[in-house]
């Protein structure tokens, strides 16, 4: 029996139109959530978040668009999901990619800030608003934060910016934790290791070879992670905060 008891509950996903987060909105808005899915480049289509879903449910999701690194932009992303809902019990801070693979010995200051403004800064601003909005709402809300096993072994020399960017995000939702805490309000992460999203897609590698690396001898599946991200959200998980989660088949 599922027994997350989400209905109602007011939850912004940014990075909805991945893999990981198409999956986490319609699983949301089956447990009768209202969410914000938010996209940047490939707008999500109502009618495939909803799709098996009853029909009604296409009024409790909102489409959203922002281009996160840029701090206006992500401001006003939260602002346009305040007015819908009038506040928020729910962050998942999902968005993030490599913006650009490339020797550290090549790789040049706009190029780092992009890294950064996505990965890190982002999900900074977006805490805090959620955060200073909770607590102004006397609201006891959670926030999700989505790591990399590259916080863990430094990712490449191509992709060390994102490693640095992932690893800071765990830091900080422990740092955030200490005042969130007193508050009702929990902030944790879920470290995933390579999953069967459109990433790979983006930035093709050997993954067999990959895959092999992994204890368990394979990719996590979205469904795995949209659970996991549910049940950080889930006021099941009341006494579980700062905390970095891994979901990485054992690395």
């Amino acid at each position: 029996m599922d027994d997350l008891n989400l209905k109602g509950f007011r939850v912004l996903v940014t990075g909805s139109s991945g893999g990981i987060g198409k999956v986490l909105v319609k699983d949301l808005l089956g447990r009768g959530a209202f969410v914000g899915a938010h996209y940047f480049k490939n707008k999500p289509d109502i009618n495939e978040l909803t799709s098996g879903l009853p029909s009604k449910l296409k009024k409790n999701v909102h489409i959203l668009k922002a281009d996160l690194r840029a701090k206006k932009e992500t401001e006003g992303l939260f602002n346009e999901f305040i007015s819908w809902k009038g506040g928020i019990d729910g962050l998942v801070n999902n968005a993030g990619d490599v913006c650009v693979r490339k020797s550290f010995l090549d790789v040049n200051e706009d190029e780092i800030d992009h890294e950064l403004s996505l990965n890190l800064k982002a999900p900074f601003w977006l805490s805090r608003l959620t955060i200073k909005n909770m607590e102004k709402n006397k609201t006891k809300g959670a926030i999700v934060n989505i790591s990399s096993i590259a916080a863990k072994y430094g990712g490449s020399l191509y992709t060390v910016f994102y490693g640095l960017a992932k690893s800071s995000l765990e830091l900080m939702t422990s740092s955030l934790s200490r005042y969130c805490a007193p508050l009702g309000i929990r902030i944790n992460t879920l470290r995933l290791s390579v999953f069967d999203t459109p990433f790979h897609d983006r930035h093709p590698k050997d993954l067999k070879k990959r895959i092999e690396m992994i204890p368990a001898k394979r990719m996590g599946s979205p469904e795995e992670a949209s659970w996991w991200i549910m049940c950080l959200l889930s006021k099941k998980s009341d006494f579980i905060n700062g905390q970095t989660v891994s979901l990485t088949g054992g690395e």
